[in-house]
């Protein structure tokens, strides 16, 4: 090789060797790379408006350093191996700040690739990157930690099957999103959304804590109660690290895990129905849905609204708050303008929203609204059929029956005739087959009504035998005050226990029975109820045989399904029988018995003679007989008709 071929051979080598030298490797700062559509402050303790921040898109935001070579003069970032954003440098750029909007949710490994004209990039190392939105597009679906007592049933097409979950539920009872048995659940209402301005019915630190989260907001406008609750706190499934957390962040992951579940935020409940007081200004209202359409957009897991009004009209918490004549009216034209606000989202979302709402199943609670008029803009009615007696008053009685119990008279149960103190009555008695009737009869659609089952019971103490009026019914006996218990027998409150409490310290394992306790069940009326006649505990609670009746009386008048109230109170057994109920799995039914009705008591004197009548009827249909029992003093004729005459 001559001369000028060896520096022409050099020549071309340095050459290459410049054109295609690799870029420097960039490296990312260390700082966690977290974004979020709705901010949260995860520390603060503030009012919501100051805790909880929604953005249309946001800002990401890189900082990057190549610590060696000779830098580059564009860059490349990808989301795991997707390009997302690119653009040029200085020329020999080591180091600078990547920033552009984003507006999709996800979790990646991010990288950045620094580049040079004319030659390939060199990438950085992998890092994590989360871009959380509340739709839960950042998670991965929820892990599940259910009681293995509920079966693995799924959902039943047309049909709801759902439950209440409480915002508290996380304390005391320890029970978080994770243990719900949502493979068994169409929907999820979530309690509770509570609404500002005046709550008097509230007191002590859940006021305060009210009062807290309301601050900056106008009345009538919503709010989170609890903050860590919801939003705040690290809760099992979800990255303790990730910006939005609590029940909210465990239910945006279950929506992953089980997308066609509804969950839907109930605004109001008992202590917090106060503000509904003031719907019968429109401008109140038009302030509440204003906040329900923020709401939604900013907690974009929600399925619509579920309003738990308690109650129209009055008789609520607080004896001061309450309009018969104006609140149905009212909560008619809250449901149409809530249905506007709704069809706006869906044209918008491409989503679709449900409006629900819980009502009180008393023939005084259901008169005061004309729910066929509210209904045509409602998807369902969630009728609360419990509750209907309790040891708030000493007078027992089934709290979620189904139909009359069998103490009770004809007139009693229809509402006719005159009460115990000779006083016309003004309805027929709380029953589950009562309150659906009545919505019937105002031409409500059958398949929006859903029929509620109870995971809890209702108790009283100073129940005993010799207070019976009817040998053996505890249900004609008086209480002298409500059930006492601990919190590990499932008593969170005097009077009220949870069905599993029920089940382990009342029913026992063989269903018979334990702690002196007896297992009964009205035929007729069919419920369940537990007694102790030593202690004078009696307890009255929805059970597996209720719970599937409630489900074949659904089928029979074609509602819309059964739910529950609450989710964490039951051991599976509650929402297995309302799905075996529902499905038709039901045990042939028991020969009912005859409900007796005696005309008046009377009094006969000593050689005077006097007449009784009674009346009888069978749910069965079954033909019927009279048979009369007297005292050997006295004389009996007609003993085997429904007249009989006695003589002293």
């Amino acid at each position: 090789m001559n001369i000028k071929q060896l520096t022409a051979a050099i020549g071309v080598a340095l050459f290459a060797s410049t054109a295609f030298a690799a870029p420097s490797t960039p490296s990312i700062n260390w700082e966690p790379q977290q974004y979020s559509f709705v901010e949260v402050n995860l520390e603060g303790n503030g009012s919501y408006k100051q805790l909880v921040t929604r953005v249309e898109q946001v800002s990401i935001n890189i900082q990057w350093s190549a610590w060696s070579g000779d830098g580059g003069d564009s860059y490349k970032v990808y989301f795991d191996d997707m390009l997302v954003n690119e653009g040029t440098l200085s020329a020999g750029s080591k180091s600078g700040t990547i920033s552009f909007p984003y507006d999709k949710a996800g979790r990646h490994t991010l990288y950045v690739e620094l580049c040079e004209v004319g030659t390939t990039c060199a990438r950085s190392a992998g890092k994590p990157i989360v871009i959380a939105d509340t739709d839960g597009g950042h998670l991965a679906p929820l892990p599940m930690d259910v009681d293995p007592n509920n079966r693995d049933i799924g959902t039943k097409a047309g049909l709801v099957t759902g439950a209440y979950f409480v915002e508290w539920g996380i304390y005391g009872r320890d029970y978080d999103v994770t243990n719900i048995p949502a493979q068994n659940l169409s929907h999820i209402l979530y309690g509770f959304i509570p609404i500002c301005g005046e709550n008097a019915s509230l007191t002590g630190s859940p006021k305060q804590a009210l009062e807290t989260a309301c601050a900056g907001s106008a009345d009538y406008e919503v709010v989170i109660h609890d903050p860590w609750a919801a939003v705040q706190k690290a809760l099992p499934g979800v990255d303790a690290k990730d910006p939005i957390r609590g029940t909210y962040s465990q239910l945006m992951a279950l929506k992953q895990r089980y997308p066609d579940l509804k969950i839907l935020p109930s605004v109001g409940g008992w202590t917090l129905s106060d503000p509904f007081g003031g719907f019968t200004n429109k401008a109140n209202r038009d302030t509440f849905v204003t906040s329900m359409e923020e709401f939604l957009r900013t907690w974009k897991f929600y399925d619509g609204v579920d309003i738990d009004w308690e109650f129209p009209g009055g008789d609520g918490p607080n004896p001061d708050i309450g309009d018969p004549i104006n609140d149905g009216p009212a909560y008619v034209a809250l449901m149409q303008e809530l249905r506007a606000m709704l069809d706006k989202l869906e044209a918008e979302t491409g989503r679709t929203y449900e409006l629900t709402s819980a009502i009180g199943a008393g023939y005084d609670k259901i008169e005061d609204v004309d729910y066929q008029a509210a209904s045509q803009y409602m998807d369902y009615i969630f009728a609360m059929t419990y509750d209907f007696y309790g040891a708030w008053s000493g007078v027992t009685g089934h709290q979620t029956a189904l139909y009359c119990g069998e103490h009770m008279s004809v007139g009693q149960c229809n509402g006719t005739g005159v009460d115990e103190n000779g006083e016309p009555r003004k309805g027929p008695a709380y029953t589950t087959d009562n309150a659906v009737q009545l919505l019937l009869a105002q031409n409500v659609n059958a398949k929006k009504i859903v029929v509620g089952t109870a995971m809890y019971g209702r108790g009283w103490e100073g129940v005993y035998p010799t207070g019976t009026t009817i040998d053996g019914n505890p249900m004609t006996a008086t209480g002298s005050g409500p059930l006492k218990g601990s919190t590990a027998q499932g008593v969170w409150e005097d009077g009220v226990i949870d069905y599993k409490g029920i089940k382990t310290h009342m029913i026992g394992a063989a269903g018979t029975g334990v702690n002196g306790f007896e297992v009964g069940y009205d035929d007729q009326a069919q419920a369940a109820y537990v007694w102790n006649r030593a202690t004078g505990k009696l307890i009255t609670y929805d059970s597996r045989e209720s719970v599937i009746a409630k489900g074949a009386y659904v089928n029979q008048y074609n509602l819309g399904g059964l739910f529950a109230w609450e989710i964490d109170a039951d051991n599976g057994d509650i929402l297995n029988a309302m799905h075996d109920g529902l499905g038709g799995v039901v045990t042939p039914p028991s020969n009912k018995k005859p409900v007796l009705s005696v005309s008046s008591t009377v009094t006969v004197n000593a050689g005077e003679s006097v007449s009784v009548s009674a009346s009888a009827t069978d749910a069965d249909n079954d033909p019927l007989t009279f048979s009369w029992t007297a005292s050997p003093e006295l004389t009996v004729s007609g003993s085997a008709t429904s007249t009989l005459a006695i003589t002293a």
